[in-house]
Parts: structure tokens; C-alpha cells; sequence
């Protein structure tokens, strides 16, 4: 990912412009990543900032780690919405975006005047991408959802808890909301070409995104693998058993030796050979018809073992684990250092930030950071410039309080 800071991006949705009015994480990570790959995204906040300025420490010239990793390539644009003027010139705004991506609660767009509805009829090209908890029709349309939720419905938490001993377990990150965000961002994308590409239609669409639909498409396909043919009598399904960490003498490795080449070279590295007799071992048919004693073999086998020495001896023989490591543990491995996947880039006021890279490596139109994180309202003169305000009227929409 390249570092382009003040200059123009050269990435793939160069000239797309974006207008992000979403808080939180689905949203912004989906309107950050369309940014990584070049758009121009406008990032329209509350008077007193979105929620994830002020959640967390740190903090620093105006931002929080958290909103820091979530809003980066962005202009900041901070707006009243429940004022007309606010609303009007999100409006005016729309006449020339690509892409509009909000997250509120079903129904509170249209009540703004700001809905798929009213905006098509100013820009037909309008792509709205709309993220939800469950969709904008159904009978959970107007609860509200939050990333657990939707967790402990789509069925992992119980998958996860059988795994743990029984109790459901959540996973101890926002999966869903970063899934729903990487899934908005690819159909944002897919309706781009739909309108622009080869045989496209020349108009834009609605496109939701419910958070369930997104989690349930990236989480179940080796879990629902059960019910493929239906009806069926197997039971529920249950945790993949073959996915286990391994504890060494100094730390822990993880990784996995089901095929027969991979368990024969793990019980040579190991010095272990005779396990390649043993009833249940033998074959990979045997050890797929039950898991626990040849990984309950292998463990205390690995248990013996340094990990440096392990891994030494696992990759002589071809086996593939690896080590268990902690995120700064990872910033430092030489692989995340060789592709950048953790890179580091000077702010004018912030000193040294961190980011995370947009995973895609493009040859031709590299990812790039060309913007940190707006301060709030920070582009407000430069963004109502371009769209027609005079200094003039840019002083009167802040005097009626329209703007910060």
C-alpha cells in the first residue's frame, strides 16, 4: 500500500466520490476501504463529532485510535442533520456522488429526507448502499443491532461455545461488523460496474446490506455443509474438531496435518513414527472418522518440543503450522514487515500513526494512504466550495449552526 500523502490517489475508484454518512465500524471501514482504492470520500459527521472520536484512549490532535483506524482517506465534513440546511446540502452533494453509504435505523433516512427515494430522483446515478442489522423489510426491520447480536444469531456463538466447553461464546472482536463492511464494500463496488461497465445500464441502484446476511455468508459455508441435502436425519452441526492449538514448552502453534503427507512428515519431525501404525492414524479416512485420538497423540507429542525447534522441524518436513502470536507480535514478523500489512506514516500534528493495509495488492493501481483522519469538520469550506456554497453562504450556514 502506498504512502501518497497530499497528493492524488492513483488507485482503481480514482475520480468515484463517496459520501460516508455512517458511525461506528461497518460503515466507515466500508467507506475507508473504497477510499484506500482511491475514492474521494466525504465523511459527514454530527456537530460534536461521531461517536468513535471520543469512545476510547488514546487520543490525540483530535482523534481517537479508534476512529483513527476506521476514517483514514477521508474529508471531514461536519453537518447538523436534523437542520434543513444540513439537509440540503447533503442533497446538493448528491447531485454529483457515486456512492451514498449510511447505517442509520430502518426508516430514519426517509423521515431526514435524505432515502434512496428522494435522492434518486436528484442523481438517478446514485449507488445508496444501505447497512443494517437485519434488512429494511422483514420483522426485525426496526430493532436495532449491534454486532453481538448478530453473533448469537446466525448460530457461531453456539458453534464456538461446543468448542469451549459448552457455554455459547462470543468472538472477541466485531467480526460481523468488519464482514459487513469488506461485503458493503464489494457490492458497492459490483454496482459501480453495473452501472459504468461493460453493458451497464447508466443508472444507479439501492443496495442493502444486512449484517446478519453478511456474517451468516462469510461464517456457515464449512458449517452448514451438513444440511446441504434436505431433508436429512445428521445432527446439529459441530465445531471443525480438527482446528486446535497445540501448547510447546515456551508458547503455542497452531496449524494442520490431516492429509496423509503432512501427517507423515509431522510424526517424522516429531520422532514419533510408530503413530503411523496405530489404529485410527493410518490413513486420512481413519483420522477423519474421529479427530480426537490421533490430535490428542500429536499433542502430547508436541508438547515436548521448544517452539523455534518445532517449527524448525515442521518446515523441514513440509508441515504447515505456524506460531501463535500476538498482534504486536505480528507487526514484527518478517512476512507482515515484507508485505506491509502493519505500516507506520507521519502526521503534521499526531507524530507516528499505525494503519492497517488495505489487503489487496494491486500492480497497476496500488491502494494508497493519501489522507489520515479528518480533525472534525475539518474540509468544511473546501467541500461546500466545490459544490457551489460562496464564502458567504458558507458564513451564514455557520451562523445558523448548518455546519461546525
Amino acid at each position: 500500500m502506498d504512502i501518497r500523502l497530499e497528493q492524488q490517489p492513483q488507485g482503481p475508484l480514482k475520480g468515484i466520490r463517496v459520501i460516508d454518512i455512517t458511525t461506528m465500524i461497518t460503515g466507515p471501514l466500508c467507506s475507508q476501504q473504497l477510499g484506500d482504492l482511491g475514492a474521494d470520500v466525504i465523511k459527514i459527521e454530527p456537530l460534536h463529532g461521531e461517536v468513535t472520536r471520543w469512545m476510547v484512549p488514546p487520543q490525540k490532535a483530535g482523534l481517537s485510535g479508534f476512529y483513527t483506524q476506521l476514517n483514514r482517506n477521508k474529508r471531514g465534513l461536519a453537518l447538523d442533520l436534523k437542520n434543513p440546511e444540513g439537509i440540503a446540502i447533503i442533497k446538493k452533494l448528491a447531485e454529483s456522488a457515486d456512492i451514498l453509504v449510511e447505517n442509520f435505523r430502518g426508516g430514519v433516512s426517509d423521515r431526514l429526507g435524505i432515502g434512496y427515494d428522494d435522492l434518486k430522483a436528484i442523481n438517478p446515478r446514485l449507488i445508496y448502499v444501505a447497512i443494517s442489522g437485519f434488512g429494511p423489510t422483514g420483522p426485525y426491520s426496526d430493532r436495532p443491532a449491534y454486532d453481538p447480536i448478530a453473533q448469537g444469531l446466525v448460530g457461531m456463538m453456539h458453534i464456538q461455545g461446543k468448542a469451549f466447553g459448552g457455554k455459547p461464546q462470543l468472538i472477541q472482536s466485531a467480526i460481523v461488523d468488519k464482514t459487513t463492511a469488506t461485503t458493503a464494500a464489494g457490492v458497492a463496488m459490483a454496482a459501480l460496474y453495473a452501472r459504468d461497465g461493460l453493458n451497464g445500464t447508466g443508472k444507479g441502484q439501492r443496495v442493502d446490506v444486512p449484517m446478519i446476511d453478511a456474517y451468516a455468508a462469510n461464517s456457515l459455508a464449512d458449517i452448514i455443509c451438513v444440511d446441504s441435502f434436505m431433508p436429512n436425519d445428521m445432527p446439529d452441526p459441530e465445531p471443525l474438531a480438527v482446528l486446535r492449538t497445540f501448547a510447546t514448552t515456551d508458547g503455542h502453534v497452531v496449524g494442520m496435518a490431516l492429509q496423509d503427507n503432512h501427517f507423515q512428515g509431522l510424526c517424522e519431525a516429531l520422532e514419533c513414527p510408530e503413530l503411523l501404525e496405530r489404529e485410527g492414524m493410518r490413513n486420512v479416512g481413519e483420522r477423519i472418522t474421529d479427530f480426537a485420538p490421533w490430535l490428542d497423540a500429536i499433542e502430547a507429542e508436541i508438547s515436548k518440543w521448544s517452539t523455534d525447534e518445532l517449527l524448525r522441524r515442521f518446515d523441514a518436513h513440509g508441515v504447515p503450522f505456524g506460531r501463535v502470536k500476538t498482534v504486536r507480535e505480528f507487526a514484527e514478523d518478517p512476512q507482515a514487515k515484507h508485505n506491509r500489512t502493519i505500516f507506520d506514516a507521519q502526521h503534521p500534528d499526531a507524530g507516528t500513526m499505525r494503519y492497517v493495509r488495505y489487503p489487496g495488492h494491486l500492480s497497476e493501481t496500488p491502494a494508497c494512504l493519501h489522507r489520515h483522519p479528518p480533525t472534525l469538520g475539518q474540509h468544511n469550506e473546501e467541500i461546500l466550495d466545490e459544490a457551489g456554497y460562496s464564502a458567504a453562504d458558507i458564513a451564514r450556514l455557520r451562523e445558523q449552526g448548518a455546519i461546525g
